[in-house]
C-alpha cells in the first residue's frame, strides 16, 4: 500500500485545463490525492473510475458537456476537478480530489465556477462522478467497512470546500441491514400479499438477454419516472439504460435487476449488485488488471458477503398503494432469495435522501441501521466571487 506523502505548497500553483494525453493521464492519477494511506486506491479503484468517467465508456458524459482541470506546483498534480453543464438542473463538479489547502480548493473551484457561470449556470452542486446515477458525494461519516460505490473522501475535502463558500445541499444516507433473519421475517410477514399478485395483473420479471431491447426501455422509463420529483435528480437516456443492463447481464448474477409490471407496463424496479470491493480486496493486488477476469467471474457467483440495493423505485402514481407495497415486497424477497442463494447475507441501501422519512421509518422497522452519511455541497453562481 502507498503512504500518503506530505506536500508543502509552494506558489505559484497553476490550474491546467486538461487538453493532451498527458494531462488526462494526470487527471487519472490524481484519485489518491489527499487521501489517507488506508483509503488509497488499488488497482480496482482506479479501473472503474476509468469506466466512470471516461467518455468512451460512460454515455453520460458523451451527452453532456464538460471540462477538466488538473492543479500543479512544483511539478506535482495537487489537485484535479470536473465540471459539467447538463441540459437539466443546475451546473455540477465531480472527480473533486485536493490535497489539504483551502487555497489549493480554492483554485479548482474557481476555475470550474468561472466555466459554468459562463455558461449561464447560477448554481453549482456536486461532487457527482459523473452523475447522480453514480458514486456521488463526500462522506461525512461512516461506522461500517469499505462498501462499493460509496466514496470514502477525508473530512478536509468538506471543510476547504466550506472555506471556498459550497454549503451543505443535501445529505445521502445509507442504511446497512445485517441480521438476515429481519429479512426473513420480512418475506415472512408479507406473504400474504405476494399471493394476490397474479389476480392484481403484477407480474415479476429479471432482466435477461432475450428481452434485451425491453428491458433497457423499461429501465430508462422506469427511472425517470419514479425519481422524477427527487431533489438532485436527471433523466437518464435510452445509452446510458442500455450501458447499465449491458454491465448487469454481463457481469452480475441473474436476478439481480428485477421489474414488476401491471397488466404488461412496468411500474416498478430493483437493482442488486454485490460488494465489488470485498471480492477485489481479496485478490492478487501485484496482479493489477489481470485480475479482471477472476473478478467477474467472482462478481457472477456473488462471492461475497455484502450486497447492495441500488434502485428500488415505484412509478408516482402507485407510490402510497397497497400495489406499491406488494411490488416492492415481492422485489425485495427476490432480491433476498437471489442473495441467500449465493451466499450474501448483508446489504446496504443507498442512497436515501434525508427528507425521504417514509423509507427511513421502513428502513428502521425492519432492523436497517444508518451506517453512512454524505454531503452534496453547493455554492450560488449568482456573483463573482
Amino acid at each position: 500500500m502507498t503512504s500518503a506523502v506530505p506536500f508543502t505548497i509552494q506558489k505559484p500553483m497553476r490550474v491546467v485545463k486538461v487538453r493532451t494525453t498527458l494531462d488526462h493521464h494526470r487527471f487519472r492519477a490524481g484519485l489518491g490525492i489527499g487521501l489517507e494511506p488506508e483509503h488509497y486506491p488499488d488497482w480496482f479503484d482506479r479501473f472503474d473510475e476509468v469506466l466512470r468517467s471516461s467518455s468512451w465508456f460512460h454515455p453520460y458524459l458523451k451527452r453532456t458537456p464538460h471540462r477538466r482541470w488538473i492543479l500543479r506546483s512544483q511539478g506535482k498534480t495537487i489537485g484535479r476537478i470536473m465540471a459539467m453543464h447538463p441540459k437539466d438542473g443546475p451546473s455540477r463538479f465531480g472527480f473533486y480530489n485536493c490535497i489539504d489547502s483551502p487555497e489549493a480548493a480554492h483554485a479548482l473551484t474557481h476555475a470550474a465556477e468561472t466555466w459554468t457561470r459562463c455558461g449561464g449556470s447560477e448554481l453549482l452542486i456536486g461532487p457527482f462522478n459523473p452523475s447522480i446515477h453514480d458514486e456521488c458525494g463526500l462522506l461525512e461519516y461512516r461506522s461500517c467497512s469499505n462498501l462499493y460505490g460509496y466514496p470514502q473522501t477525508p473530512q478536509h475535502y468538506i471543510r476547504n470546500l466550506e472555506a471556498c463558500g459550497f454549503n451543505c445541499a443535501k445529505r445521502l444516507l445509507t442504511f446497512l441491514q445485517a441480521d438476515e433473519r429481519n429479512a426473513l421475517r420480512l418475506q415472512l410477514r408479507m406473504g400474504p400479499l405476494l399471493k394476490v399478485m397474479p389476480q392484481q395483473g403484477l407480474q415479476l420479471e429479471v432482466a435477461k438477454w432475450s428481452t434485451l431491447d425491453r428491458n433497457c426501455e423499461w429501465v430508462e422509463t422506469l427511472i425517470n419516472q419514479c425519481w422524477s420529483n427527487n431533489w438532485g435528480f436527471e433523466p437518464i437516456s435510452r445509452a446510458e439504460a442500455r450501458n447499465l443492463v449491458l454491465k448487469v447481464l454481463t457481469m452480475l448474477p441473474k436476478g439481480v435487476l428485477s421489474f414488476i409490471s401491471l397488466h404488461g407496463r412496468p411500474v416498478a424496479i430493483c437493482l442488486g449488485i454485490p460488494n465489488a470491493k470485498e471480492i477485489a480486496s481479496n485478490l492478487n493486488p501485484k496482479l493489477g488488471i489481470l485480475n479482471l477476469p477472476m473478478l467477474l467471474l467472482r462478481l457472477r457467483r456473488c462471492q461475497c458477503e455484502h450486497g447492495r440495493i441500488a434502485l428500488l423505485g415505484v412509478i408516482p402514481e402507485l407510490q402510497g398503494s397497497q400495489v406499491s407495497l406488494i411490488a416492492s415486497i415481492a422485489m425485495l424477497s427476490h432480491l433476498i432469495n437471489t442473495g441467500l442463494a449465493f451466499g450474501s447475507s448483508s446489504a446496504s441501501m443507498g442512497w436515501i435522501l434525508e427528507d425521504n422519512q417514509a423509507m427511513i421509518r421502513f428502513l428502521k422497522l425492519y432492523g436497517g441501521e444508518q451506517v453512512m452519511s454524505h454531503l452534496i455541497m453547493a455554492k450560488s453562481l449568482d456573483r463573482p466571487g
